[in-house]
């Protein structure tokens, strides 16, 4: 894209006599709180845009004044980029119409207490030299309380829902089930569920929706045994539900968890297996009515 010039608002005030078509690349939501005069609104963020261009069979040298509300007008931008490889040779971008940071782009979450949705899983990745599996665990239940900003909460895990998802029966799914599920591992016949606790969390610094916004500092208790575990999560929120996303490795042997361990046997062989364990989650809780 070439460079193009930032309008400000008072040239384009200058340019109001002249023939124009003025373009608001935010989404419709937005539009409808707040827009220019005479705009109409075509989304940059949607994949029709560029079939939204071409619908208004517009002439490739009419003047085309687009805009957004981001600080570094990236969103106009990326609408102007759009418009240039369509073939328009007469694209400005005006500048940005609202620079501060709104409820869209930060986290804002209301007071109350969330409760687990069923449906909510934990993706798991373990590895070796040769390889890795992969799989998935049920939670029991949890929950995440809000109080000015603080979070509170906890979700316990099924110890005996582990499920290997990358073998089938044949290639031996159920007994690699059973290995994590026994003395080996995770003993899950005598310690049926893992619980992860935090209390009094504070968001991040600007604590934006599609970043890392809360870290919680808790403890994390597998086979009765508790550790400290500190855990970066990106919350989001819609209408109904919060979502708490984490991707994290834990070191399973800080959990008396040796089997297949370097650090603690000799002479393994093939039977080596890494300490570090992936954890993914994307939990949906909904407020307690």
């Amino acid at each position: 894209m070439t460079k193009m010039k930032i309008l400000t608002n008072q040239e384009y005030k200058d340019i109001q006599a002249t023939e124009y078509t003025l373009i608001d690349v935010l989404p419709k939501e937005h539009f409808e709180q707040f827009h220019l005069d005479n705009a109409i609104n075509i989304c940059v963020y949607q994949t029709s845009f560029n079939d939204k261009i071409k619908a208004l069979h517009l002439d490739k040298n009419r003047l085309i004044i687009v805009y957004g509300a981001s600080d570094n007008e990236l969103d106009a931008k990326a609408a102007a980029s759009k418009l240039e490889n369509l073939g328009f040779n007469n694209v400005l971008i005006l500048e940005a119409q609202l620079s501060h940071l709104d409820a869209d782009q930060l986290l804002s979450l209301d007071d109350g207490k969330y409760f687990l949705t069923e449906g909510s899983r934990l993706k798991w990745t373990g590895a070796n030299a040769n390889g890795s599996h992969f799989g998935d665990m049920v939670f029991k239940d949890g929950y995440i309380e809000v109080k000015d900003a603080q979070l509170s909460g906890e979700f316990v895990v099924d110890m005996n829902s582990i499920n290997a998802l990358d073998l089938n029966e044949e290639e031996g799914a159920l007994q690699l089930n059973e290995h994590l599920k026994s003395d080996d591992f995770f003993l899950s016949k005598t310690f049926p569920e893992a619980k992860y606790s935090f209390h009094n969390r504070s968001p991040v610094d600007s604590p934006y929706q599609t970043n890392i916004n809360y870290i919680l500092d808790g403890e994390l208790t597998i086979k009765n045994i508790t550790r400290k575990q500190t855990v970066e999560a990106l919350i989001t929120r819609s209408e109904k539900s919060v979502f708490l996303n984490i991707r994290e490795q834990i070191d399973r042997t800080d959990w008396g968890i040796l089997y297949g361990s370097s650090r603690y046997f000799k002479f393994l062989g093939m039977h080596k297996v890494f300490d570090l364990i992936s954890v993914e989650m994307r939990l949906e809780f909904k407020k307690e009515t």
